[in-house]
């Protein structure tokens, strides 16, 4: 699988469904930033977000590799926030340029591969003891067995992205370099008995 195949199979989805995540994030954890931080959300989608943070009165950039979901964004924000297309994995920004980060379900689409080399691009553009808020889901939640299952916690889907499943573990030793301010596992309830669990967690760059 290569990341530009993911890339293709996300503008898809993008183009057949202006909006394919409703709602409104919601993040329980307290986010770890103050009013006017320059925030980059990355994997920013077509936005969902970004929009909750824009609320919180931080400065937003939203990257991702789907140049369709960032044309999204463009229109429904307008100036509100900046937008880049490109991967997580190679950010073209100048170093110590954000004041925190957000990856919300991002993580699930990345290869191990990729996913180091968005570690070390995360590191390179955080300011000193910036924050980091993650969440992914769980290798607990009702989904992780659902598609092609190509390693383990991993699976394909029929639309041909991929998701993996982490344990508290496996996401501890990806940020590594970081220090652990805060995890914390959710499982929540769905209305048809089933159950979707993720991890919650915040990181902090230090040197």
């Amino acid at each position: 699988m290569t990341v530009l195949r993911q890339k293709d199979a996300w503008n898809e989805l993008y183009s057949s469904q202006f909006r394919p995540w409703r709602g409104v994030i919601t993040i329980d954890t307290p986010l770890p930033f103050a009013e006017g931080n320059k925030i980059i959300d990355i994997g920013c989608g077509t936005g969902k977000t970004s929009f909750a943070l824009m609320e919180a009165k931080f400065n937003v950039t939203g990257i991702d590799t789907s140049d369709v979901a960032v044309g999204i964004c463009e229109k429904l924000y307008g100036d509100r926030m900046q937008t880049i297309v490109a991967s997580a994995s190679k950010i073209p920004t100048e170093d110590e340029t954000f004041d925190g980060a957000v990856m919300v379900h991002v993580l699930e689409h990345m290869e191990d591969d990729e996913s180091e080399k968005a570690m070390k691009e995360l590191y390179r553009i955080l300011k000193h003891d910036a924050k980091i808020f993650v969440r992914v889901f769980h290798r607990d939640d009702m989904r992780s067995d659902k598609g092609e299952v190509i390693g383990e916690g991993t699976v394909l889907r029929g639309n041909g992205i991929m998701y993996h499943y982490f344990t508290e573990a496996e996401l501890k030793r990806l940020f590594k370099d970081f220090n652990l301010v805060s995890l914390q596992k959710v499982d929540e309830r769905t209305k048809f008995a089933g159950k979707r669990s993720r991890i919650d967690a915040v990181f902090q760059k230090t040197d």
